[in-house]
């Protein structure tokens, strides 16, 4: 475990300066991605809008009753042999099943391994934040064998949370037979937040001197309060703490409340500017929890075959739609390929955002959810109308999506005849700002050869450069291709394998026309595949901080220490980095409510993100 030991008992010293000068932001590694089209600085009123509550001011807020009554639970908690909140029944709807779940998981010596201080054995703050019942896309190569022994009507999954070292604990429960039977355990991770932290998070919100300050006479609830988020050199940002942003929106801006649920306070605001928009869409009978989206591609795992390629499919918890099994021609190209969170930051003055989950709309707290199943679309070439392939489309929405503070996301996985493919991503806004950078995470197990060991190499303008150990690179401007712009190629000893070509713009789209992207300038990670560990394999909670500039979005964590790449099966992490702009005439990553004909019309400007793989001839 990397264990960044935090000071839960910090009173926070000078967090930064009102105006957030450009010396909080990081990323020593980060180089300037000048090519994408910048967008226009946000108007003068939303400059250095952002407020910092002293720690004086901390003294003086007024605490709710649920508040005090939450602080009073933590401290009863805390004097327990076993020191962990647990969820009541009430919050687990009234389910006597899931509620002896986490009694279960917590009688587990490895669940509860770092519940006290390992040198001083204090309690630490733990807290069950989830218990629901397993889903397909939890199973892997290593708790398959465990979760194959759960009947499906009394196999749970438990989530807790450690405070102290921001650390993430999974324990898969029988039931039947008051076993945890899987375990997985991840440090600098934070799960889905529970119903109290989310209620707690809004009154803290809603009570503070500085946010009814801002609002003034504007009486608005608040929305996407259990999405986490962080605030540069804030304690979200330096200590890890657990950090959630309900956002207020007033007419075309937005405020942002900081609030951070580790020690229970407001750290500051934020005005962002949202744009003009058309009317607002109202919120129609399609509910957030779509039976049929859920029982058919979220608790089953479904087999798909057209042409010459076949793969299982399934849309996971929160690691959107997941495909396992991908062949070419019966022989495997990809183990499986994920997307684990959508790392959205605002201002590039005090990187501030929101971490987004996407998956199924029921057992999941992920808020953009999957709007219906997946689809298949035709890809035209470009020359003609001949078909060249299709693509494997899954969308997620967030109702009433495309209003202010509201997303949508789609995944795309692109397989042509010629045997290449495309992992793609891509962004349609609308969001909570016009000054945002999107960075997706994707999880790509490529498999150039069942069984045998795999080998990375780069291009360094001249001649492929095998890489030695786990590491990361960056796209950028300099970076040298082949003369057909591969920057990458994975391979077995045989030299079987795949190019990986960035996307720089020179993507089409399913019409044989330019998909508008403006390159992805992406993070790339290559990590060891531990069969004996689960890395991500199954699904992830939320990885990597929303807000950092530069390689920290989480894969590193796999790396450290850097292990040796030599006869080792490999995955790779892609991290594109994607600028939106919500200007007239230069929309990107972005979308709008337009009057049209004297109704309401969507317009959409996406913006895709995503690397093609061609077979080695």
């Amino acid at each position: 475990m990397n264990k960044s030991y935090l000071n839960i008992f910090l009173y926070g010293a000078l967090l930064c300066l009102t105006t957030l000068l450009a010396s909080c932001n990081g990323g020593d590694d980060k180089e300037k991605v000048s090519k994408q089209s910048k967008p226009k600085a946000e108007g003068s009123e939303f400059l250095y809008t952002g407020k910092l509550v002293s720690g004086i001011e901390k003294s003086q807020e007024p605490q709710s009753q649920l508040l005090k009554q939450y602080k009073e639970k933590v401290k009863n908690t805390l004097a327990l042999p076993i020191p962990i909140l647990l969820l009541d029944k009430g919050t687990l709807n009234n389910n006597d099943m899931a509620y002896q779940a986490q009694l279960i998981a917590i009688k587990n010596n490895q669940f509860i391994r770092y519940i006290k201080h390992p040198n001083t054995k204090q309690p630490l703050r733990n807290e069950i934040m989830t218990v629901r019942p397993v889903l397909a896309s939890d199973k892997n190569s290593t708790n398959s064998k465990g979760l194959s022994q759960c009947k499906p009507d009394s196999c749970f999954r438990v989530e807790m949370y450690n405070f102290f070292f921001n650390l993430s604990s999974v324990a898969f429960v029988d039931t039947s037979t008051n076993k945890v039977v899987a375990l997985s355990q991840y440090s600098d991770a934070q799960p889905d937040l529970n119903k109290n932290l989310i209620k707690m998070a809004i009154e803290i919100a809603k009570n503070s001197d500085l946010v009814k300050q801002e609002l003034g006479d504007a009486k608005v609830e608040p929305t996407m309060s259990e999405i986490k988020t962080s605030l540069k050199n804030s304690r979200c940002e330096r200590s890890h703490h657990l950090c959630v942003a309900p956002t207020f929106v007033v007419g075309d801006k937005a405020l942002w409340a900081i609030v951070d649920l580790t020690d229970g306070d407001l750290v500051g605001t934020r005005w962002t500017e949202l744009g003009t928009s058309g009317p607002p869409i109202e919120i129609t009978e399609r509910q957030l929890e779509n039976e049929f989206v859920f029982s058919q591609f979220c608790e089953k795992s479904t087999h798909y075959k057209k042409g010459d390629w076949q793969f299982d499919y399934q849309i996971t918890s929160s690691d959107g739609l997941q495909l396992t099994n991908v062949k070419f021609k019966d022989k495997t190209v990809m183990k499986s390929a994920k997307l684990l969170d959508w790392h959205v930051s605002y201002s590039t003055r005090e990187n501030f955002g929101y971490s987004d989950a996407i998956g199924c709309p029921l057992f999941s707290s992920a808020v953009v959810i999957a709007y219906d199943g997946p689809q298949t679309k035709v890809i035209k070439s470009k020359d003609s109308d001949d078909d060249t392939g299709f693509a494997f489309v899954q969308d997620f929405r967030q109702p009433p999506w495309p209003s202010p503070c509201n997303y949508r996301y789609e995944q795309r996985f692109e397989f042509y005849k010629d045997g290449r493919f495309r992992v793609a991503a891509a962004d349609y806004g609308r969001g909570c700002g016009t000054d945002g950078t999107y960075r997706p995470v994707l999880r790509i197990d490529i498999e150039v050869s069942e069984g045998e060991e795999e080998q990375f190499s780069q291009w360094d303008g001249s001649q492929w450069k095998s890489w030695d150990k786990e590491q990361w690179s960056l796209q950028t401007e300099k970076s040298n291709y082949t003369d057909k712009g591969y920057l990458f190629k994975v391979n077995n000893k045989q030299g079987q394998g795949f190019y990986v070509e960035p996307n720089r713009g020179q993507f089409l789209n399913g019409s044989g026309q330019s998909d508008g992207s403006k390159g992805d300038f992406a993070y790339t990670y290559i990590t060891v595949n531990h069969a004996d560990k689960d890395e991500a394999k199954s699904d992830m909670v939320t990885i990597g901080s929303c807000c950092n500039t530069d390689h920290k979005q989480g894969p590193e964590q796999f790396m450290q220490p850097a292990e040796p790449l030599a006869n080792k099966n490999l995955v790779m992490w892609y991290v594109p980095q994607i600028k939106n702009d919500g200007a007239k005439g230069s929309e990107y990553c972005w979308a709008d409510t337009r009057v049209e004909n004297g109704i309401p019309k969507i317009k959409v400007w996406p913006c895709y993100a995503g690397p093609m793989f061609v077979p080695i001839q």
